[in-house]
């Protein structure tokens, strides 16, 4: 039975309330008070799937995704990834556009200008099809001004959307246009006291305080054209849907509020809103929603450190609807999950199309890349063991376990080295010191002794059981002896295999000296 996946599920909806139209547009934004984090990727990429879909259903049907970077938008608050000196500039800059903010490393025009070509670096390096929108070009070209106008003539229809989910005192001053203080340049310290229809314009005063600075007191005029005014957010994104004429856009649950308010405004303004998406967020080690004007959380580029692209887009398109962990314990696992796609994809023939592979490795060769049966998760301990960040010898010992496999295979080396690079950056410093009983030292021992006798895998497995039980201990106690003597962890890969694979008398010696430890010191390297 062929598998529906959400993104065909999703395309479906499209074709039925679009798909009479001669092209359908995509929208994915992104504000640029950060630096674009993998929540930031995955959105671009979980809607390039979307928009595959679609032509495959349809490819008869032109498609084009606008990738839009809302640099208009004041700043709020200055990410931690900054030093003293950037972070002094950024906290003067509160309150203006991010597009007219000086760039604190010094590399480009603005700030905005930095982080939109690190978001545009991204999602090249990853091949996705798009083109790329600001917020400052079509404010100042002119592109929004029809749409400007039309908000400016239903001010008090939109007010009837936005002032009930407000509180009494925001009520009164609350305006879909923010002005761009003539005298200071900043945005939030303003406030609308006219609207002018008839001149496309308004009246504004600056006086509100922001960042710890009051306003500069400047009271004017201004025209809502040319980027003299932005819209908040609620009515920017109502903005773009009508000017654009979205078809598609996904977002976080966290704003879902914004998108019923904002698909009420767009029909105020006589256009019609899109098909729309609801994704769980990703969260960080501590559990909190990932956040770019933070600075925290790990970077697509970090990720690629250590796995395989395809390895990443394997978990940003499973359960979109289902909040994950994005900790560094997620990289080694969603590499296994992909290695073990692979290997049921490929042995599939035809039940290859009804997987997530097309979707995550589009480009991979007729020819199954990597069928050797050794894990990332082996990998990775195999480099707790070797003790070197040479790949040469990791590869070496991955030749002498599994036999013939091509000294300079690309996929093998760059999974070595991944695993190299993860244990010395992510485990290493996250390692606290081991200690071991006397009763951990005796199953230490007994294990040395025996691979000082050659064995198969399964007879070391079943070793590694025996011992525990014959001193009433639950295999799992020994099992974690075991693994912390030979990587320093808790768990591991089938113990039997990943002795062959480290080599015997390796794998002896290293429970040997971790039985001889002395108390609070770590476990020596093999």
């Amino acid at each position: 039975m062929s598998t529906k996946w959400w993104t065909q599920q999703q395309a479906e909806e499209i074709l039925a309330r679009f798909g009479a139209g001669p092209r359908i547009l995509f929208e994915t934004g992104y504000g640029p008070s950060g630096l674009p984090h993998i929540g930031t990727f995955c959105e671009v990429a979980r809607t390039s799937w979307v928009r595959r879909s679609l032509s495959l259903l349809r490819p008869d049907l032109a498609t084009e995704l606008y990738a839009f970077s809302d640099d208009m938008d004041g700043l709020r608050k200055v990410p931690l990834n900054f030093d003293a000196a950037q972070r002094e500039l950024l906290e003067a800059n509160l309150a203006r556009p991010l597009c007219d903010i000086p760039d604190p490393l010094g590399c480009c025009r603005s700030y905005a200008d930095h982080n939109n070509g690190e978001l545009r670096k991204m999602l090249d390096r990853y091949g996705f099809v798009y083109t790329f929108k600001s917020s400052r070009e079509q404010y100042r070209g002119g592109v929004f001004n029809d749409g400007l106008r039309a908000i400016l003539r239903s001010v008090e229809a939109i007010r009837g959307v936005i002032l009930p989910t407000l509180t009494e005192e925001k009520r009164a001053a609350w305006s879909p246009f923010i002005p761009i203080c003539a005298g200071c340049g900043r945005t939030y310290t303003t406030v609308v006291t006219e609207y002018l229809p008839e001149r496309d314009a308004l009246r504004y005063r600056c006086a509100r305080e922001f960042g710890g600075r009051p306003g500069c007191g400047v009271e004017a005029e201004t025209t809502v054209l040319d980027g003299k005014v932005k819209v908040g957010w609620k009515v920017d994104w109502a903005l773009r849907w009508f000017v654009f004429g979205v078809h598609y856009e996904m977002y976080g649950k966290d704003l879902i509020e914004s998108a019923i308010l904002s698909r009420r405004i767009v029909k105020i303004l006589g256009g019609e809103p899109p098909v729309e998406f609801v994704y769980e967020m990703f969260l960080d080690e501590t559990g909190s929603k990932i956040s770019k004007s933070v600075g925290k959380g790990i970077t697509v580029e970090s990720w690629l450190r250590y796995g395989p692209q395809e390895s990443l887009a394997l978990f940003l398109f499973r359960n979109p609807r289902k909040a994950r962990r994005l900790s560094w314990e997620a990289i080694p696992r969603s590499v296994d999950e992909y290695l073990d796609l692979l290997d049921r994809s490929y042995a599939g023939g035809a039940e290859r199309q009804e997987s997530e592979l097309p979707y995550v490795a589009p480009a991979l060769p007729a020819e199954h890349p990597y069928q050797y049966g050794v894990p990332f998760a082996m990998l990775l301990n195999l480099a707790a063991t070797l003790g070197s960040d040479d790949v040469d010898l990791m590869v070496r010992y991955v030749h002498e376990y599994r036999g013939a496999i091509a000294a300079s295979d690309p996929f093998l080396r760059r999974l070595a080295q991944g695993a190299l690079r993860f244990h010395a950056e992510v485990v290493l410093p996250g390692r606290q010191g081991i200690e071991f009983s006397d009763p951990d030292r005796d199953l230490l021992r007994e294990l040395a002794r025996f691979l000082r006798e050659p064995h198969d895998e399964e007879a070391i497995q079943a070793e590694a059981f025996a011992l525990p039980r014959a001193r009433g201990l639950e295999p799992a106690q020994g099992f974690k002896v075991f693994y912390r003597a030979l990587c320093g962890q808790d768990h591991g890969p089938r113990l039997g295999p990943f002795v062959k694979l480290m080599g015997q008398e390796r794998a002896a010696a290293a429970l040997a000296a971790a039985a001889e430890q002395r108390p609070g010191a770590s476990a020596p390297p093999a």
